[in-house]
């Protein structure tokens, strides 16, 4: 070992320091701290020090003298494959350099002249890019930024445009298909047409990802073209990029400038004048178009304008026709007031179009994971990183390995990752065909991104992120924000007096202003849920917590609005108390009603991450049944008592006039439809409350059979358990605001550890049977309500364990509580 400048040779003390050390200790003295210990392990360490073992790092050069080039299709098929896996990888949560970078072709794309390998890795270059882009510009992986990084390779890259990768790719396609043909024709055999049928699949899927995300995404992410107008001596905006010689037009506008004469300070205000000022700007309009004409027909074929967005020819066949648009664009307006021509028109995802190509995307991948067998078998059966193959080195792109402790990257199989690109198919085709009718009201919005995000990657989080909210607030990139569907639900479900038309509230200035701060600050909440959804589950779960206490603030609003309610209507007369108010605490029910549905969703995520155990399952469970599933039922309830009085009172539900009895039956109708779903969620939340009460029973007969153990520590331990459960409801106030002896009064839990256990197992099991008979009264056989039919499930699983926990010895047997996974917050005990 040598140290220092002077590199002294210390081993020998060293080594007797170590004398009489145990394996884990460290040594260390005042002048060598635990930084210089961390960097001593680092060094000569493979996991640790990324140069070992990279003293000569593979290119292309090398790989194409293994045979990279070589007529072997099913090694061509398997490294296609194997790069799809490392995009998989990545997208898992490992970093470019270890996983999508270990390719030597993706860093050297412009050398390559193969002809299946040059447009396939372009085209997965520039889709890494996409995905990078989207995932950056949305800015939802806060956990692994080292891993997202552009780095060198996305700085210095020259990108071809997308449509030059697609025609490529699909020149290749046909070429293949030939091939195929011409080699069945000659062998015999359609092993030929299947692979070269199955190489085509793999261009074509990457083709269909990048035409949907340019579909659904907006350019200056998706498209790397994308720039900034400049302009140059005038205000004829013009592609920096599109323009080669650009400072040759700067250097002639400026020689033009300087051969004008000066204009007189003082303005001349005489019709000659006044002319020769109007024939200047427009010899300078005539100019600034010259050079925009000239740009447009020496710009290269990287135009960042998307094929499907390109502008009809404005041109007209008739020159004299083209030469009168002309001289009409030049009177238009002053040149000093051109600002509205180079706003950008908002960009809107085309649904349609992104629906039939993901329905082909969906086929396509099929295709792939069927067809993974006709690769390469790499050794033993085993795919590894990939090294066996030819354009693979886990140290190709060392130099790019983020520098930070690594952690342990986990390669798919070229089967897994075929497998995990087909479900990534299909939840960008739900991405394609949901949204729009997910927008209706707030809880269908919130409830179609919390069933997304639970099993999505961060590409499709992040693409759902864009899709909602493209460029602003406003939802899909329209003119809708979600202002507008958190008023309709409210407004369906709540009814306030103030949105009310026949109200003297609705036309009260004092009350319209409080309602629209309440909803100002209710739309900023919205969005700021929404875009948590983009995270993972524990970033989601982290945002909830300060979603909490933004809501329970906004009780705060909706209080202003509900006070001057009560006070316009008892000025007009209308009511002698504000509880006499039909709508009395509406939009104060609404508040709570979707604070009761985040905390919930809270919970749900505590259980998805596995973070609760059975222990725990005593308070967790009385919460959930006792509080949450009981509010919840109530402000269903308090929903469809104010909808009902609302209708009593106006005045169509009482009209004789003919003339209205057709508007008459329709809310009839939709109001009948609302109190359908009003009452089945009612029934649902009450089954609910009763499984969670025989879930703590369940669990309180383990913890005394001795099959779940309670930490040492007595009921203080518990206590601060509790507290530490239940601690980001503290600042939310009663009912939600629970303490330890609230729980202990309501469930009288020390009771339940002292009652007859069969008299304890019967009880739960009478909970559950009261759940069943509750849920077998609803519809379970329409596809909407297959969560009842899963809870229906797990009642009659619960009811058995009841059984066999009353009748069967447990001595030798496995007794676990078993998670569904569409529903892990309502487990049932599994005996084995």
């Amino acid at each position: 070992m040598e140290t220092g400048a002077g590199k002294e040779d210390v081993s020998r003390e060293f080594f007797k320091l170590c004398e009489g050390l145990s394996v884990g200790e460290m040594v260390t003295t005042p002048k060598f701290t635990l930084l210089e210990v961390m960097s001593a392990i680092e060094l000569m360490e493979p996991k640790m020090d990324v140069g070992v073992g990279a003293s000569h790092l593979k290119t292309l050069d090398d790989a194409i003298a293994d045979g990279l080039y070589g007529d072997d299709m099913p090694m061509q098929l398997a490294v296609m494959d194997a790069t799809l896996a490392m995009v998989v990888a990545w997208l898992e949560g490992s970093s470019l350099g270890t996983t999508v970078w270990t390719n030597v072709m993706l860093a050297n794309v412009a050398k390559i002249t193969h002809p299946l390998f040059h447009p396939f890795a372009a085209g997965i270059n520039l889709l890494v890019r996409n995905i990078y882009s989207l995932v950056n510009n949305v800015g939802n992986l806060e956990e692994l930024p080292e891993d997202f990084n552009p780095q060198n390779l996305f700085n210095n890259q020259t990108w071809m445009h997308r449509r030059d990768i697609i025609i490529m790719m699909r020149e290749q396609m046909h070429a293949l298909e030939r091939q195929g043909a011409s080699w069945s024709k000659e062998t015999g055999s359609r092993r030929a047409v299947e692979i070269c049928t199955a190489c085509s699949a793999r261009l074509e899927f990457v083709t269909l990802m990048l035409d949907i995300m340019s579909y659904l995404m907006p350019p200056e992410i998706e498209n790397p073209h994308f720039d900034h107008k400049i302009y140059v001596g005038g205000h004829e905006p013009i592609s920096e990029k599109d323009y080669e010689d650009l400072e040759k037009l700067r250097l002639e506008d400026a020689e033009e400038q300087r051969e004008e004469p000066k204009e007189d300070t003082v303005e001349d205000t005489s019709p000659g004048k006044k002319e020769h000022k109007k024939n200047g700007k427009k010899q300078k309009r005539k100019k600034n178009k010259k050079h925009a004409k000239q740009a447009k027909k020496e710009s290269p074929k990287t135009s960042p304008t998307k094929p499907e967005e390109e502008k009809p020819n404005s041109s007209s066949a008739n020159p004299a026709e083209s030469e009168d648009v002309d001289d009409e664009e030049e009177y238009m307006e002053d040149e000093d007031d051109c600002s509205s021509c180079d706003d950008p028109a908002q960009f809107t995802p085309n649904f349609q179009f992104a629906a039939v190509l993901s329905d082909r995307l969906i086929q396509i991948s099929h295709l792939i994971k069927n067809t993974v067998i006709l690769g390469r078998r790499g050794p033993d059966n085993e795919d590894g990183d990939y090294k066996w193959l030819m354009p693979f080195d886990s140290k190709a792109c060392v130099r790019m390995i983020p520098a930070c402790f690594p952690r342990s990257v986990k390669y798919p199989t070229r089967m897994e990752a075929a497998v995990w690109w087909t479900e990534c198919a299909q939840r960008i085709y739900d991405l394609s065909r949901l949204p729009p009718k997910s927008t209706k009201d707030i809880n269908m919005l919130f409830f179609f991104a919390q069933q997304f995000t639970v099993k999505s990657c961060v590409f499709t989080r992040s693409l759902l992120q864009v899709i909602m909210f493209p460029t602003d607030a406003h939802l899909m990139g329209g003119n809708t924000t979600c202002a507008e569907p958190i008023e309709d639900s409210l407004k369906n479900n709540f009814m306030p007096q103030v949105l009310d038309k026949d109200s003297p509230v609705h036309d009260d200035p004092l009350a319209r202003q409080l309602y629209l701060n309440f909803l100002n600050q209710m739309s900023k909440l919205a969005v700021n849920v929404y875009s948590s959804f983009g995270c993972n589950l524990s970033r989601q779960r982290d945002r909830l917590e300060m979603a909490l206490e933004e809501l329970a603030h906004i009780q705060f609003y909706a209080g202003q609005v509900e006070k001057r309610t009560d006070e316009v209507m008892i000025a007009a007369k209308m009511i002698d108390c504000k509880e006499q108010n039909s709508s009395f605490h509406s939009i104060a029910s609404f508040v709570f009603h979707n604070l009761v549905g985040i905390i919930h969703y809270y919970f749900e995520l505590g259980f998805r991450m596995d973070l609760f155990v059975p222990y725990e399952f005593p308070y967790i469970f009385w919460f959930l049944g006792e509080i949450d599933a009981k509010w919840m039922m109530t402000t269903m309830e308090r929903s469809q008592e104010i909808q009902l009085n609302y209708w009593k009172g106006s005045s169509l539900s009482t009209t004789l006039n003919q003339r209205r009895q057709k508007e008459k039956q329709a809310r009839e109708a939709d109001l009948k439809r609302r109190f359908v779903v009003h009452q089945f969620n009612v029934l649902n939340q009450y089954a609910i409350s009763l499984i969670c009460e025989g879930i703590v029973k369940l669990s309180v007969i383990l913890i005394r059979k001795g099959i779940v153990r309670v930490p040492d520590g007595g009921d203080e331990a518990e206590r601060l358990r509790f507290e530490r459960r239940f601690e980001p409801l503290q600042n939310l106030g009663p009912p939600l605001n629970v303490n330890y002896e609230q729980f202990k009064a309501k469930t009288r839990i020390d009771e339940l550890y002292q009652v007859e256990m069969n008299d304890l197992i019967d009880a739960a099991a009478e909970n559950f049977n009261q759940a069943k008979a509750n849920l077998e009264q609803l519809d379970n056989t329409v596809e909407q309500n297959r969560t009842n039919f899963e809870l229906l499930q797990i009642t009659k699983s619960n009811m058995v364990a009841c059984r066999l926990l009353k009748m069967m010895n447990l001595e030798g047997r496995k007794v676990e509580w078993t998670y569904p996974e569409q529903l892990p917050m309502y487990p049932y005990l599994s005996i084995k």
